[in-house]
């Protein structure tokens, strides 16, 4: 069954769905350690390990994993940032969440293209 192959990356995103449309009332005051802009830390985290988790299962599919896994990352960072106005009261779309997540996006890239790849760590994913 292939949507099996998406446990891990529809996992993940459920969890970073959870976590951006909390109400910004329910977020937690004290950042970890008082680091300047942890969310977009977090906001980095979540989109690198979403894109990471796309690639083995879009590659088993024979799709174009390299080009996909992050322009469906991309996409979905996208969408999350933009309904975060129209879905929760307290919370709203900002672009320098969004810089964090491509950036998360695009070290996933850089990761996976020259350590992951073609190399046993794949099956870790």
């Amino acid at each position: 069954m292939k949507i099996k192959l998406f446990t891990k990356p529809l996992l993940w995103l459920a969890i970073i769905c959870y976590g951006v449309y909390l109400p910004a009332g329910q977020l937690p005051k004290n950042t970890f350690m008082n680091i300047p802009h942890f969310d977009k830390i977090v906001h980095f985290v979540l989109f690198f390990v979403l894109c990471l988790l796309l690639f083995k299962p879009l590659k088993y599919l024979k799709f174009n994993h390299i080009v996909y896994s992050p322009l469906i990352s991309l996409i979905l960072a996208a969408l999350i940032e933009l309904t975060q106005q129209w879905l929760s009261s307290s919370r709203h779309t900002n672009i320098n969440d969004f810089i964090a997540n491509v950036a998360g996006i695009l070290a996933a890239l850089v990761i996976y293209s020259f350590l992951i790849s073609d190399r046993k760590l794949e099956k870790y994913l």
